[in-house]
């Protein structure tokens, strides 16, 4: 063992002349830990929240969209969605009509009357359920979009409301809502809008407040109707066997069907980059605040050191007058105020992995009213506690060096006489 390594370890175990530094070396150690634990908790749980609304976006949308730029492409939509289906990586498709309408409610026949803008999607149920969860979330199930079974026999399609917006509506299952949606070409100075009556079969909750309080869903055939061509947007959903190749498949099933009527296609990554751009900026301004924590333990070791080299400047100038070179002397300290530091890091590592793990046992329950979810979610990733652990480290390496610098230069026959 390298006499630097033995004299600093040396330092650490024997503190009985100042009880004063060896508080300061627990001040130190515990600002460290409290630092990496509460960095490691803190992006453990943004981590959960990105990876749960990313799960839900994701969900939602599809991977991967198709959009029928005209009428004609839109009549071969079949074949086309066969043709996508052949594209590596492509699991499931599914064709899709989206239009924005106003949908009008009658809260109190005659009397009161609510209005909401919203977007009808109209979907196939069965082929819609391949590629996303939210034929799932159904409630209650729905296998088709007939209405039957309620007391007024009047035979209207049926649709599904987002959660938020049936409360805000205060609609429920059974009652009738209307649709209305402006043509595409109006005449001069004449609007007539198309309208339609639906029966309302159920409600959807994806836990993304702009979904739920939004979208209504229909059947496909009625939104092909109800809709203009221009008026809408048309095309396929597709889903891919990893959500991460989204970009990829795109790009490949841009170049298939390049000639074929189709203006382009997008993916889940380019339609919500500006949402997780900002995610990945807040982690990283939360990551820089709390390293704050670390820097003033940091402070705490360079004071600590400080008062050890004044209390050891006798033994310092005893080793220089034995030929112990200025090197040498720096490293003493280096070594002593890194292991402090590395400790320090280690125990916050700890610390802060067993509160992860206890939060996710736990699953603390959240206000539904104010998140998307129900529970804290904790994801913890290595490369986010291996950076959190790298940075200690060098924080602590890098306070070492002034008072280490100050030990080596300390002038042997002064430091000798020091006693």
């Amino acid at each position: 063992m390298h006499y630097s390594l033995a004299i600093a370890l040396r330092y650490l175990r024997a503190r009985r002349r100042s009880g004063f530094v060896s508080r300061v070396t627990m001040i130190a150690v515990g600002g460290t830990l409290v630092g990496v634990s509460v960095l490691i908790i803190v992006l453990s749980l943004m981590n959960g929240f990105e990876s749960e609304l990313r799960d839900r976006i994701v969900e939602f949308n599809t991977h991967v969209i198709v959009f029928a730029s005209v009428p004609e492409s839109w009549s071969k939509i079949d074949s086309t969605a066969a043709l996508v289906m052949e594209v590596p990586g492509v699991t499931a498709v599914s064709p899709f009509v989206r239009g924005e309408a106003l949908l009008y409610y009658e809260l109190i026949p005659g009397v009161r009357v609510k209005t909401k803008g919203v977007i009808a999607k109209g979907v196939d149920l069965d082929r819609e359920r391949t590629v996303s969860t939210v034929i799932d979330s159904f409630t209650p199930p729905v296998r088709s979009f007939e209405a039957s079974g309620f007391e007024d026999h009047r035979e209207l399609p049926g649709v599904v409301l987002g959660q938020d917006l049936a409360d805000d509506l205060k609609t429920y299952p059974g009652e009738t809502i209307t649709l209305v949606s402006a043509p595409s070409q109006m005449r001069l100075g004449e609007v007539r809008p198309r309208t339609r009556e639906f029966r309302v079969i159920g409600t959807f909750k994806t836990g993304v407040f702009e979904f739920d309080s939004r979208f209504v869903y229909i059947d496909i055939a009625e939104a092909e109707v109800f809709f203009d061509f221009e008026a809408s947007t048309r095309g396929i959903g597709v889903r891919t066997d990893d959500i991460w190749k989204a970009a990829r498949v795109d790009d490949e099933i841009d170049e298939r069907l390049a000639g074929e009527g189709y203006f382009g296609t997008n993916n889940w990554i380019r339609l919500n980059s500006n949402l997780f751009s900002y995610i990945k900026v807040e982690k990283i301004l939360m990551f820089l605040l709390l390293t704050l924590i670390i820097l003033i333990a940091a402070f705490n070791l360079v004071g600590m050191l400080t008062m050890v080299i004044m209390e050891k400047r006798s033994e310092i100038g005893i080793l220089r007058s034995m030929g112990a070179s200025s090197w040498g002397i720096m490293s003493i300290f280096m070594m002593e105020g890194t292991i402090i530091g590395a400790v320090g890091t280690a125990l916050g590592v700890a610390a802060g992995l067993g509160v992860c793990a206890l939060l996710s046992a736990v699953e603390l329950d959240l206000p539904p009213d104010v998140y998307f979810i129900n529970t804290l979610p904790v994801v913890v990733r290595w490369i986010d506690v291996a950076i959190v652990a790298a940075a200690s480290l060098a924080i602590s390496f890098l306070a070492t060096l002034y008072p280490s610098w100050e030990a080596c230069n300390m002038p042997p026959l002064e430091a000798i006489q020091y006693e």
